[in-house]
């Protein structure tokens, strides 16, 4: 989430969410009465003298006061409808109904009568600077990815495959091992520049390491500038950064990779003693009720799927209150899919969240 500001005099908060996980936040957030303003689209009409009606839609900043609200889980949008109580330049807008969309990236300010406090809250543990990216190019003699990680999630941008096989993006056959790394390598430098790339990292097996990395130097030179660096892996491809992700070889300052490390080291100890365990929402949610829960791992998937669940809800209050420790995992990571394989939430308990070394705010 980035702040764009927090005025306590009119309970407002501008942010702009980043994540699928910040768009749940803000629509578990806005209540019914509470005031929601976003640069949106309207489809005017306007009847002629003769009797014709114009119509044109115009892009212009609304204000509606909240009377419902709905989420889609599966394009991850959330939208609130109300009546205009706000319309510049279009003032014959006022007391008309209008649904609001919000989406990532997309600018919005909340004026909350009630919740403020709710809100500040989250505001002031959001970021107020720019997401930092990170592009990792994994390849191999058989394969290439091309995979965008921030704190905004994980994302496949780009697979290629040498042989014949299933193709993820381009469905075009890779004559040989090296143009499936430079096919790969025709999308970095616009990628690079897109979504403003603070660091490329080449992953490869370290027989190919010197020879990736010179591909990469190549394909880049003159193009674009960009910090890089080289990581060995047992493989290219996904597996490859998989494999670097699992062991901490590219670090731990985006979101997505701490998740990662954090999900590794949870089911290391899950294996070793599960009994301190709860998997799924009815057992999370007796944990809560004993008063045994001293963390959660949730996954992003599942809180859309369940956004409306009132049990879902008290666990989430749980945490906010402080009294449990709570991590969402973006979709895209395997750390992710793992969650979800287990029933989408895991709960740890007190003990084993204290030898873990977890707690409310880690």
């Amino acid at each position: 989430m980035r702040v764009l500001g927090i005025d306590a005099v009119k309970r407002s908060v501008r942010l702009i969410p980043e994540s699928g996980v910040d768009l749940v936040n803000i629509y578990r957030s806005v209540s019914p009465g509470d005031l929601v303003f976003s640069e949106t689209t309207r489809e005017l009409k306007r009847e002629r003298a003769t009797g014709e009606v114009d119509s044109k839609r115009v892009s212009i900043r609304i204000g509606i006061e909240v009377e419902k609200k709905s989420a889609d889980p599966a394009t991850k949008r959330i939208s609130f409808l109300g009546r205009i109580v706000s319309a510049e330049g279009y003032e014959d807008l006022l007391k008309k109904h209008h649904t609001v969309h919000i989406e990532r990236g997309r600018e919005v300010e909340i004026v909350s009568r009630e919740g403020f406090a709710r809100f500040e809250a989250i505001a002031r543990r959001s970021r107020s600077t720019p997401v930092k990216r990170m592009l990792v190019l994994s390849a191999d003699d058989e394969r290439a990815a091309l995979v965008l990680i921030s704190d905004e999630g994980t994302r496949l941008l780009r697979y290629v495959e040498s042989s014949s096989g299933v193709k993820f993006g381009p469905y075009r056959e890779a004559a040989s091992p090296v143009e499936a790394l430079r096919e790969a390598l025709e999308d970095v430098g616009e990628a690079v520049e897109r979504y403003r790339v603070d660091e490329l990292v080449v992953v490869a097996p370290s027989a190919l390491l010197d020879a990736v990395g010179s591909e990469v130097r190549r394909a880049l030179s003159g193009r674009v500038e960009v910090r890089r660096r080289t990581v060995p892996a047992s493989a290219g491809g996904l597996e490859g950064v998989t494999e670097v992700i699992r062991r901490g070889g590219l670090g731990k300052d985006l979101r997505p990779l701490s998740d990662a490390l954090l999900v590794e080291r949870v089911l290391e100890r899950l294996t070793r003693s599960p009994e301190g365990f709860g998997f799924g929402l009815n057992d999370v949610l007796r944990m809560l009720e004993e008063g045994r829960l001293g963390y959660v791992l949730i996954a992003e998937d599942f809180l859309w799927q369940r956004i409306d669940d009132p049990d879902l809800d008290l666990v989430l209050r749980a945490a906010e209150s402080g009294s449990v420790g709570i991590r969402v995992l973006l979709t895209g990571g395997e750390d992710h899919e793992r969650v979800m394989g287990l029933g989408g939430v895991l709960g740890i308990d007190r003990v084993t969240a204290s030898d873990l070394g977890l707690g409310p705010g880690d």
